[in-house]
Order: C-alpha cells, then sequence, then structure tokens
C-alpha cells in the first residue's frame, strides 16, 4: 500500500473503506445503519484546528450516512478538559475526540515517544515517519490496551517558540520564563536548557505574558495568531522543537457497539478530514507566520541561521528526553519509534 503522508490508516476498517468504498457505494451501507447521535469533545475555541476538524468531521459521517449517524460538537471545554473526557469515553458517554498527545500521555503512557524533542527536521519527514505501517501497528496496540481507538492522526506542522527575549544561542534559554503545556516531559526538556517551564492553561497565556509573568511560550503559528500573542510578545522563531502532532481518536465502548457499516463510515470520514487538516495547515501555518511578522509587527528569528544552534539544542535534551521515555514506555516501542524517525545515536 502506498503511504499517504496527509493522512493516517490505522485499522482494517479504515483499509476497506479506502479500497472498496467505491465497490460497494455508501448508500447501501448508510441503509443498514440504526440511527445514533454521538458526541465529539474537543478543547478549544471555536475557531480553532481542533474545532475545524470536529465540524468537518460531522460533515462527513451526517452524510455519508444519510443522516443515519449524527454529531453533536462540544468545543471550548463545555465537557471537561481533555483528561476529564478521557475518562468519560471509556464508558461511552463521549464518543470522539481530537487533541495532542501530549495531554493523554498520563493515560496511554505510549505517547510519551512523542514527547521526544528536536526529533524531525521538516514536516515531510515527520509524516513519513508517523504513518510508517509497522510504527501504527505498534502504537495503535497501545491504544487499544488503555481501551481506545485510534482512527487517525493529522497535525498543524509544528509547535515554535514566542518571546519577549531575543535568542542568538543557546545560552538565551537559561532563565527564561516559558509557559509549557502541563506535561512533565515537556517540562523536563525545556528545564535541560535552563528554562524556568511554566504549565499553564491556554487561556491564561495572554494574561500572564501581559502582567510579566512569563517571557515566552510554545504553541503553532497560527495559535500565536489567534490567541493574539503579538500584542505581548516580540519575537516569533522556527524552533520546531515539538511536531504538533493531533491524534483523532474513539473510546473501545463506542467502536464496539458500532455496526461494521457505521465503523467504515467513520474510519472513511476521518482520515478524510486528517488529510483535509493536514493541507489546510500546510497553507495556514506559514501564512500565519508572515500576518505575524509583516502585518503584527513581530520580529522573526531563524533558528537555521544561528550556526550550531538546532544540534546545540538536540544534543541537549535528546539524552534525556530518551531516558525519561524509557521509563515510561516498553523499550522495544521506544526502539521502534527512534528506527521510524531515522534516530540512531
Amino acid at each position: 500500500m502506498k503511504r499517504n503522508i496527509y493522512g493516517v490508516i490505522l485499522t482494517a476498517t479504515a483499509v476497506i473503506s479506502m479500497v472498496f468504498g467505491g465497490i460497494f457505494g455508501g448508500a447501501a451501507a448508510a441503509a443498514e445503519i440504526k440511527p445514533r447521535t454521538m458526541v465529539f469533545h474537543y478543547a478549544g475555541p471555536l475557531d480553532c484546528t481542533n474545532a475545524r476538524f470536529a465540524n468537518n468531521f460531522k460533515e462527513l459521517v451526517e452524510k455519508k450516512s444519510g443522516g443515519k449517524l449524527k454529531v453533536d460538537v462540544f468545543g471550548q471545554n463545555i465537557l471537561g478538559t481533555d483528561i476529564d473526557c478521557l475518562s468519560t469515553m471509556k464508558v461511552g458517554k463521549v464518543d470522539f475526540m481530537v487533541t495532542v498527545p501530549a495531554m493523554v500521555v498520563n493515560v496511554i503512557p505510549a505517547l510519551a515517544v512523542y514527547d521526544i524533542p528536536f526529533t524531525f527536521k521538516d514536516v515531510k519527514s515527520a509524516r513519513k515517519a508517523l504513518a510508517d505501517p509497522q510504527w501504527l501497528a505498534v502504537i495503535g496496540r497501545e491504544y487499544e490496551k488503555a481501551g481506545y481507538h485510534l482512527l487517525s492522526t493529522t497535525d498543524s506542522n509544528f509547535r515554535i517558540i514566542s518571546t519577549n527575549k531575543e535568542i542568538k544561542s543557546i545560552g538565551d534559554f537559561k532563565g527564561m520564563k516559558l509557559r509549557t503545556m502541563e506535561n512533565k516531559n515537556h517540562i523536563a526538556f525545556f528545564e535541560a536548557l535552563g528554562v524556568k517551564a511554566t504549565p499553564l492553561n491556554a487561556s491564561e497565556i495572554y494574561l500572564a505574558l501581559q502582567q510579566g509573568m512569563l517571557q515566552g511560550q510554545e504553541n503553532p503559528y497560527s495559535q500565536v495568531y489567534d490567541k493574539k500573542l503579538y500584542e505581548v510578545q516580540k519575537y516569533v522563531t522556527n524552533s520546531n522543537h515539538i511536531f504538533h502532532n493531533i491524534i483523532f481518536f474513539t473510546g473501545q465502548a463506542t467502536w464496539k457497539s458500532l455496526q461494521p457499516e457505521a465503523q467504515k463510515i467513520i474510519a472513511e470520514a476521518a482520515n478524510e478530514t486528517a488529510k483535509m487538516i493536514c493541507e489546510y495547515s500546510d497553507k495556514s501555518e506559514e501564512g500565519f507566520r508572515d500576518k505575524l511578522v509583516k502585518e503584527r509587527g513581530m520580529k522573526f528569528i531563524d533558528f537555521d541561521k544561528i550556526p550550531g544552534l538546532r544540534d546545540q539544542l538536540r544534543k541537549a535534551t535528546l539524552k534525556g528526553a530518551r531516558e525519561r521515555a524509557a521509563k515510561q514506555v516498553d523499550p522495544k516501542l521506544l526502539e521502534a519509534y527512534l528506527k521510524t524517525c531515522g534516530i540512531k545515536d
């Protein structure tokens, strides 16, 4: 099977839907489906990438099922945080979630491999690695063990650092107060650079920066723009420290309760939406970076033009990140991930 760098094909159902969907036709399958309404949770505002994913998936599922399968979308943490909804997913009260691995790692420890920083040189190599069939088979089993079912993955390119302190060398990270996600692995690798890592909810970033409690934060370009952080930040970088992988999954309780025809439609919709988000991100992330610099007055710090910086950052963080991952995941799984990423040293 040819690899698709835009969407991840994980399950047998997803493969069947792509290969045979046109042969059997959607109408016949939809006719067999029992009416059902499902709940979709995502964090973030109504115009974020997660929202775009949720609404596109909803539209596709309802169209492909002839309206028999309906999806009620709840954003802005209306149903609770990602952590809250992980437990309700296991019993089928919430059916779908789109989020980032860093928010799920406490429940699916194997996802700690995605917290290893400075792993990929560009978006193309990251997608190729994460869509590797052998890797998907390995990581997919970890979702199953935890009571979930991975449907697809997509991305918003890389997470980057914005700051009020100009970065000219690795030494400029020392003492910087930087907002991170509430993830012990992210906190640890930033601290290895001398950063005073501060976990903070996304909704609190702007005020913390405005009041001088923080000097910087990390997110994709789109989030810097959408949250208007350009009003309280001077510099934006292409640090590309973590690939902003986005995971879309359901609970085993939901998945096993679905008819095969419904599973087929959901798998198709998940993969089509994943591809759409990747294509959107490729266009939008670069556009948002340009807007931040050209329209909003931020100064761009190009890490690729600071001699040796990326190698120094990788050297300072990789060993510790690997050691932490080794304590959280099966050694064979870690080895499989590093091999997929092309990391040998």
